[in-house]
């Protein structure tokens, strides 16, 4: 392996450990979030109006961070069944197919989150007054970003590397 390969996967896995450490982060702030819902209307009897709103933003960004980690360890659904069929010629040339297809959605979407986030700039959501709702397509930005890296990754490995290619890590 090469010392610049070495250094992509490298890079890319450090970018890794902070997204999902910080998708982690996320996620203990949405069951914080959760349960001050529970408990202020339930138990004190006074709802917070933002605690709804701010885990729903949370859980989209948690959302798109969580699907880039998967993206990242090839733990998205496939079904590889007739992918493991083929010999090793074919199962590369099908799942590089695969690969150009995601490709191709990712930039779709992303385009399309970032007609969103600017849209949304202006616009705050409606009980945390302070809040663009840009920072809520941030994410999806982010985690779009993230996927069309490391589908990249998985794209280049797989050009490179002699072994029988999975849709499966």
């Amino acid at each position: 392996m090469s010392s610049e390969k070495k250094f992509f996967l490298h890079l890319l896995n450090n970018v890794a450990i902070v997204f999902d450490g910080f998708a982690l982060f996320l996620f203990v702030v949405l069951i914080i979030l959760a349960t001050l819902q529970i408990l202020f209307r339930y138990v004190f009897m006074y709802p917070l109006p933002w605690t709804e709103e701010l885990a729903r933003f949370t859980l989209v960004w948690v959302t798109f961070l969580g699907a880039a980690s998967a993206t990242r360890r090839k733990l998205h659904l496939a079904v590889d069944f007739f992918i493991n069929k083929l010999n090793q010629e074919a199962a590369k040339f099908i799942t590089f197919f695969f690969y150009i297809l995601i490709l191709g959605f990712l930039v779709v979407i992303l385009y399309g989150a970032l007609v969103m986030m600017g849209e949304a700039k202006p616009i705050f959501a409606g009980s945390i007054t302070w809040l663009s709702m840009m920072y809520l397509y941030l994410g999806p930005v982010i985690g779009l970003i993230l996927m069309i890296v490391f589908v990249g990754a998985n794209l280049y490995q797989l050009i490179s590397a002699p072994a029988k290619p999975t849709l499966e890590g």
